[in-house]
């Protein structure tokens, strides 16, 4: 029983690390949304005058800490079945 508390552990934090990269995600893809939308009178400047680098770096950042964060919970799983298949 000593071990279950850090495998939960692990699924939390992995399932939170997966919540935040989504939330990362949808701010940075509502960021290019809104290059060049109409904002009352002024329009926002195209893309081409638009740095867009931060925006791409957070794209990528998002889905590699997902990625991780799946594999984390991915291996909590596998643990938690040998743990059983021991146990059994």
């Amino acid at each position: 029983m000593g071990g279950e508390p850090t495998r939960i552990d692990a699924l939390q934090t992995a399932t939170t690390g997966m919540t935040r990269a989504t939330d990362r995600l949808g701010t940075a893809a509502q960021r290019i949304a809104e290059i060049g939308v109409p904002v009352g009178d002024a329009a926002l400047p195209p893309a081409a005058q638009v740095d867009l680098s931060s925006t791409v770096a957070d794209l990528i950042g998002s889905r590699t800490s997902f990625a991780l964060n799946a594999a984390v919970a991915r291996t909590a799983d596998r643990m938690s079945g040998q743990l059983l298949d021991i146990t059994a």
